[in-house]
C-alpha cells in the first residue's frame, strides 16, 4: 500500500495544502497481507484546520485511477476496525478517523469518485478533498508536478546500476554504456539515473560523457539504510570449522560440480579489513543447498555460525549482480566491497560495526575529486 521510499519522499517534498490547513503526522499502523513484504503501511495523521482537528487513516497510491478508490476504500475501513480493535485490546479510546488517499497528482475524475466513496484525497499538486462532519473542503490542485522514476533503485535490476556505479565511483559513464554493463533496457536504467540524480547521488557530466557519482558514501550508506535485501533467503548452519583451508576446499568442490557461489560477511573479509570478532561467516549459492552442507561440512544445528543465502534472481548475475566485480580472496571467490557492506548490515550481531568499517575502507579509497576549472 505504502513502500517506505514512497511514503518518505512524499513527506519530504511535502504536500501543497490549502491555505490554513495543516496536516501532522502521528504513527505507523501495520496490518499483514499476503503477497510481497507481508504487511501494508498506513500513515495515523491529524488535519488541523482554524475550528477543527480531523484524524485520518491515510494510504499512499501512486498513480490513481478512480477504479482504484472503491477498493481503497474497503481496505482503509479493515484497517481503521483493526485499530479501534488494537486501541480497545489497550484501553484506550477508539478514534474515529476520515479514510484518506494520498497520490501524486489527483485528476477531476479521482476526486469525483473519492466524493462519491466519501473518501479523503490530497496531492502534491494542491489537491485536497475532505468532508467530515460539518468540516467541507475540495480544492483542484494545478501546481506542476515533477514525477520520480518509478525504477526501483536499491533492489532488483535497478541495484545492478547502483553496483556498477560504486564500483567505478570516478567514472563517468553514459546510459547507454550502463544499460550494456547492467543487461537492462535503456528506459530502465535511464529511469534510475534519473531518480539518483533527483536524490543527489549522481550528477550529469556531459551528454557526450553522461554521469558519475557525486556522493558516492552516501549512496552506500543508502542502500545500507534502505532495509533491502539481496538475499531473498538465508539458511543457517553450524560449521565444525571455518578456516581459509577448509573454505577454499569447499568452494573447489562446489566448482567441480558445476555449483556456482560466492563468498560473502566473514567469509569475504580479507584480513586486514578484519574489525570485529565472532562475525558469522557466509556464501550466496545458485545450486543445491545439500550441496554446500556436503562441501563444507555444514551442520543443522546452534550456534549458527555460517549461512548459505539465495539471492533474489536479478541479482544472480556478473552484470551488476553479486558475482560482479568480485574479490580474489585466498580461498575463492567473494563479493564486491560495498555488497559485502550491505550484507554485513542485516547480519545482526556487530554486523554493523563490521559494514561501517567497511564504508570508511571505500571512502578511504575513493579517488580525489577533480577540480571544477
Amino acid at each position: 500500500m505504502m513502500t517506505a521510499d514512497v511514503r518518505e519522499a512524499f513527506w519530504s517534498n511535502g504536500p501543497r495544502l490549502p491555505r490554513g490547513v495543516e496536516l501532522l503526522r502521528q504513527d505507523v499502523f501495520l496490518v499483514p497481507r499476503r503477497g510481497p513484504g507481508g504487511q501494508s503501511v498506513y500513515e495515523l495523521a491529524e488535519v488541523v484546520l482554524p475550528q477543527v482537528r480531523v484524524p485520518v487513516l491515510l494510504a499512499y497510491r501512486a498513480p490513481l485511477f478512480p477504479a482504484d478508490i472503491r477498493l481503497l476504500r474497503e481496505r482503509l475501513l479493515a484497517a481503521n476496525d483493526a485499530l479501534k480493535q488494537r486501541d480497545g485490546a489497550t484501553g484506550r479510546l477508539p478514534t474515529v478517523r476520515v479514510p484518506m488517499i494520498a497520490t501524486d497528482s489527483a485528476s477531476p475524475a479521482v476526486i469525483e469518485a473519492c466524493e462519491r466513496e466519501d473518501v479523503a484525497v490530497l496531492d502534491q499538486r494542491g489537491t485536497f478533498f475532505l468532508r467530515a462532519g460539518g468540516t467541507f473542503i475540495r480544492v483542484q490542485g494545478r501546481e506542476p508536478l515533477l514525477r520520480r522514476p518509478r525504477e526501483p533503485v536499491f533492489h532488483g535490476k535497478g541495484c545492478r546500476v547502483v553496483r556498477v556505479l560504486l564500483q567505478s565511483p570516478g567514472e563517468a559513464q553514459t546510459v547507454r554504456a550502463l544499460s550494456e554493463r547492467t543487461q537492462t533496457s535503456y528506459a530502465y536504467a535511464h529511469g534510475v539515473i534519473r531518480r539518483l540524480v533527483l536524490d543527489g547521488y549522481v550528477e550529469s557530466v556531459s551528454k557526450r560523457s553522461g554521469f558519475r557519482l557525486r556522493a558516492p558514501v552516501d549512496l552506500l550508506r543508502a542502500w545500507m539504510e534502505s532495509g533491502e535485501k539481496t538475499a531473498v533467503t538465508l539458511d543457517g548452519f553450524n560449521a565444525p570449522s571455518t578456516t581459509g583451508e577448509v573454505l577454499g576446499k569447499g568452494m573447489r568442490q562446489l566448482e567441480s560440480q558445476g555449483v556456482r557461489a560466492i563468498f560473502t560477511l566473514a567469509s569475504a573479509l580479507l584480513p586486514e579489513e578484519r574489525f570485529v570478532s565472532g562475525l558469522p561467516h557466509g556464501l550466496y549459492l545458485t545450486g543445491s543447498i545439500d550441496a554446500a552442507i556436503s562441501a563444507f561440512g555444514l551442520r543443522r544445528m546452534t550456534p549458527h555460525n555460517f549461512w548459505v543465502l539465495r539471492a533474489e534472481p536479478s541479482a544472480e548475475t556478473d552484470a551488476g549482480g553479486i558475482f560482479f566485480a568480485q574479490r580474489g580472496l585466498v580461498h575463492g571467490p567473494g563479493v564486491a566491497l560495498p555488497q559485502l557492506a550491505v550484507d554485513f548490515q542485516r547480519s545482526g550481531g556487530r554486523g554493523k560495526e563490521q559494514a561501517d568499517e567497511l564504508v570508511q575502507r571505500f571512502a578511504r579509497a575513493l579517488p580525489i575529486p577533480e577540480e571544477s576549472p
